[in-house]
């Protein structure tokens, strides 16, 4: 469990994340509303050099933002009885060209999810974090990733 205690960790943890994850990374994201997940993400997309407004997809369904290192694609299935849905409004494609792929409320399943990433409230500005590896290779990166935050890096 990571230990988040502002927004000036998750935004430490966001980028310890995009230096590791190698790029075409599933993330879902998991947790309550407000529990920070569309905040990871706009620090993620500055991590990767994108400068503009991050903003949650939940009535958009799927957001795509240009990153020097190729596109993050967050995407969130809340709202849809059948996330397959989005593969016929192009998922499937945007993944295949993104640097990381962010999916809220999703299944392994349904996405192929190499990771899962769950933000848990814990105080005014506090939040847990815990990191999955639902892919073994990610094992040793999501093991990099604990030691570097527990690092200060």
């Amino acid at each position: 469990m990571i230990e988040l205690s502002s927004e000036a960790d998750t935004k430490r943890l966001a980028r310890l994340l995009a230096r590791e994850l190698p790029p075409g990374t599933r993330v879902l994201l998991t947790g309550p509303m407000g529990a920070g997940k569309t905040t990871l993400v706009r620090h993620l997309a500055r991590a990767l050099g994108f400068e503009g407004r991050v903003t949650s997809p939940t009535y958009t369904l799927m957001h795509t933002y240009p990153t020097p290192a190729g596109p993050l694609v967050h995407v969130d299935v809340y709202r849809l009885p059948d996330p397959a849905t989005l593969w016929e409004l192009g998922l499937e494609d945007a993944l295949a060209e993104a640097r990381l792929g962010l999916i809220e409320w999703g299944t392994p399943e349904a996405f192929a999810a190499d990771l899962r990433l769950t933000l848990e409230p814990a105080g005014a500005e506090a939040r847990r974090c815990r990191l999955e590896a639902l892919n073994p290779e990610l094992v040793p990166v999501v093991e990099r990733v604990r030691e570097g935050y527990r690092a200060g890096r």
